[in-house]
């Protein structure tokens, strides 16, 4: 007899696909009755023609822009952010752009109201974590104001309600998990993602693919998973090097975006893993997220093949379909030969990150949450040799 479980549902309520979809943000925060709103961003999208189209379309309904979110979410930009928040009297936030704006909404949607006023109460509501499966948060006392969020990479963080904010006096990356957390409606625009850099919607691609890969083997991985993930990964390798190669190519823009969406539902059930775990503490340093990705995932797949074998097997049968390749190879080689086709970074050693840095990397990833569902068991020796094989 199968073991009792529940699987929580994702929260976001309405989807809004298509060009030209951020038009519809003002009809969706009227029809909500949304009449304070604050829009977060960062400082390119913030003096976009696209940023000067959404206030104008929203008018007085806006009652505050903040354009200072920054790659990570340092721990004092956020508490920033909350202050901006709660001084608005926002009823509702808006995130433009990529994993950071949404998180620093999801972040600031739970301190405004929480009370969070100092970076120290901000640390009380991230995860603490023991290896190998230790698990404290914070109880919330009230919903966290709803997110509207318009991403415009493929970091998928709009489907959940994981946030990370980075404390650098630790050189380390928090995590603040509620479900609550999870922006209500998504527009998904290719118009708008046409102007996104195509390395970043190179890397941001990657991380899609990687959300994807560790979900399928994760220790408590689902049918209802696995399967999207399997979808995710054949759309990213059909349509992530057209969309690259052609911003302006809107149906696999769209395809991408949707196999963004795909790779992360339900990931308040099964969790990611090994890949995100180092991932994490490399961008504490200063590695972007998608970047961090297109280094460890081929590594950590490697390293996790000898029991993940069948998973992998199935992923290797995808991409060689979707990569139009007669031949199918490890799973491994099949995600090397697509960052090859990308021009991803590769190397830790790229970025002006000091060696031994890496023992501090091994260090905080075994405080991570999401390398408890790792299938093989891992220790900070391990996890210092992946790195090495990454550098």
């Amino acid at each position: 007899m199968a073991e009792l479980s529940t699987f929580e549902m994702p929260r976001v309520r309405r989807v809004v696909q298509g060009a030209g979809a951020r038009g519809r943000l003002a009809a969706e925060l009227e029809a909500a009755g949304q009449d304070r709103v604050i829009l977060l961003t960062g400082r390119t999208l913030g003096a976009s023609p696209a940023l000067a189209e959404i206030r104008e379309a929203l008018g007085p309904r806006l009652v505050d822009v903040f354009t200072g979110v920054e790659a990570h979410n340092p721990v004092e930009r956020v508490v920033e952010v909350i202050g901006r928040a709660r001084a608005s009297g926002a009823q509702a936030i808006v995130a433009l752009g990529g994993g950071s704006p949404v998180d620093a909404a999801k972040l600031a949607a739970l301190g405004v109201v929480e009370g969070v006023e100092t970076t120290a109460d901000l640390a009380e509501f991230a995860l603490q974590f023991e290896y190998p499966s230790t698990v404290r948060a914070r109880p919330l006392t009230r919903d966290p104001l709803p997110v509207y969020a318009i991403p415009t990479t493929l970091s998928a963080a709009e489907w959940d309600g994981f946030a990370g904010s980075v404390d650098h006096a630790r050189d380390t990356k928090d995590l603040t998990a509620y479900v609550e957390m999870t922006p209500e409606v998504v527009f998904l625009d290719p118009e708008l993602a046409a102007s996104t850099p195509r390395d970043l919607w190179a890397q941001t691609g990657v991380r899609a693919l990687d959300h994807a890969v560790e979900t399928a083997y994760a220790n408590n991985a689902h049918p209802f998973t696995t399967w999207l993930a399997a979808g995710a990964l054949d759309l990213l390798a059909a349509n992530l090097p057209r969309s690259v190669a052609d911003p302006d190519d809107y149906e696999a823009a769209l395809n991408c975006q949707i196999a963004g969406w795909m790779s992360i539902s339900g990931v308040h059930n099964v969790s990611l893993g090994l890949s995100h775990a180092i991932g994490h503490q490399l961008g504490a340093l200063g590695i972007p997220h998608g970047v961090t990705s297109c280094i460890m995932l081929p590594h950590v797949m490697r390293f996790l093949e000898p029991v993940t074998s069948e998973q992998q097997a199935a992923m290797a049968t995808v991409l060689a379909a979707a990569q139009g390749s007669a031949e199918v190879g490890s799973a491994a080689d099949h995600v090397e030969v697509l960052l090859d086709e990308l021009g991803v970074p590769r190397r830790v050693s790229d970025f002006d990150i000091p060696r031994e840095k890496m023992d501090v990397v091994a260090t905080a990833t075994l405080g991570d949450m999401v390398v408890r569902e790792a299938p093989r068991e891992v220790d900070e020796k391990v996890v210092y040799e992946l790195l090495e094989k990454g550098w």
